[in-house]
Order: C-alpha cells, then structure tokens, then sequence
C-alpha cells in the first residue's frame, strides 16, 4: 500500500514539472527560445534570433530616445547636455552592447531627462526668458522621443518571461554570455526606463502646448498607449 501510495506520488510530481517546463516554453517561444526543433543545430539558431530581434528593438528604441533628448537640448540651448545625448548614443553602435554600455546609457538618459524636465519648468517661470526656444528643433526632439517611447512600448509584452530566467538558464538556452546578460539587463530596466521617457515626454508636450511649438502625432499617441 505504502508503496503504491509513493508511486502515484511521484507520477503526479513529475505531470507538474513537465507541466511547468511546456508553460515556460509556451512564454519563451515569442523569443525564439524553446519550443522549436530540437534537432542539431535548430534551437540555438532560433534562441539567437529572437534574442536578437529583442536587442535590436531595445538599441534602435533608445536611439531614438537620445536622438530626442539631443534635440530637445539643442532647441533649450542646453548644448552640453545635446553633446551627451549623441556620446551616449555612439555606445549603441558596433555590434550587441555590454550591460555596462546598456547602463551607461540609461544613467545618461536618466540625467537628461531630469535636465530637460528642470529647463522646462525654470523656461516657464521665466528664469531663462532671455533663452529663445528653437521650435523646429523642439518638435524634431518631440517627435524621435515619441518614437521611442512608443517602441519601449512594444517591448513589454513579453519582457515578464526573460526576466523570470536566470543567467544560467538563458546559456542553456543557447545564447552567448554577452547576449544573455544584455537580455537580462533589459528585462529588468526596460519597465522603469519606460515610465521615466513618459514622463520626460509628458513635460514636453506640456512645455510645447503652452509655447505655441507643434507638437506631433506620434508624441502624443505614445502618450495614449497608441503604437
């Protein structure tokens, strides 16, 4: 009895951890990870294209943001921070960046953010009325930041699965080292970046509503949601 008793123990445990093992599979296959062939050389060439397609979508979205950033600064006069923008940028460019590269290019954004959020808010109280706004600048910055947040965007939906991974588990799953951490890293920053670039952006539709700049399409439908 004992032992019959044990077996159906066992038999169940084992229906759950397959059970678990096709769920993850199921969240990961968006990624190209898991659930494809499993043959010789099949899965690892999958595992690299998705996880390549997700690189890709979170280098070209914060290029996009820096491309904002800078011309927002520019139009602000503020071309120290501009110059920033564009040397942050040049880390995105040459092949998949490192997480260091990836976080110096978020703390750089962060700063920016912050810098463009103070000009706005000292333009409007009149601390730098001598200062004339470009307003084609600014509306190009409006635009490239729209683009990119709206690309951010795109990335949640599947975000939750890679950051649920380990390390370990995203080697196994055949990718190169570098790859791998720059996933996790994502995954893990992707989310907060996001909410702080709708901020940001959020001001600079305000700044521009109330200055008379054009303010385009694409900024404020990243800030509805509307990809």
């Amino acid at each position: 009895m004992k032992k019959r008793i044990l077996l159906m123990s066992m038999l169940a445990s084992a229906g759950l951890l397959l059970s678990g093992v096709a769920s993850a599979q199921l969240n990961l296959k968006q990624f190209g990870i898991g659930g494809g062939d499993s043959s010789a050389g099949a899965a690892p060439a999958a595992s690299s294209g998705g996880m390549s397609q997700l690189l890709q979508t979170y280098v070209g979205a914060n290029q996009q943001v820096l491309s904002g950033q800078s011309s927002l600064a520019s139009a602000m006069g503020m071309s120290s921070a501009a110059g920033q923008a564009q040397q942050a940028a040049g880390l995105l460019s040459g092949g998949t960046p490192s997480v260091s590269q990836l976080t110096q290019v978020g703390s750089t954004q962060q700063s920016l953010s912050q810098k463009l959020t103070d000009a706005f808010a000292s333009h409007a109280s009149g601390g730098a009325s001598a200062t004339p706004v470009n307003k084609e600048a600014f509306t190009e910055g409006l635009s490239s930041l729209g683009k990119g947040v709206s690309q951010y965007s795109s990335l949640q939906s599947g975000l939750g699965s890679i950051g649920q991974m380990s390390p370990s588990s995203l080697l196994q799953s055949g990718l190169n080292p570098q790859t791998a951490q720059s996933a996790s890293y994502i995954a893990q920053s992707a989310p907060g970046q996001l909410q702080s670039l709708m901020s940001t952006l959020s001001s600079a539709v305000q700044f521009a509503s109330s200055h008379g700049i054009t303010v385009p399409s694409i900024a404020s439908s990243a800030l509805k949601g509307v990809q």
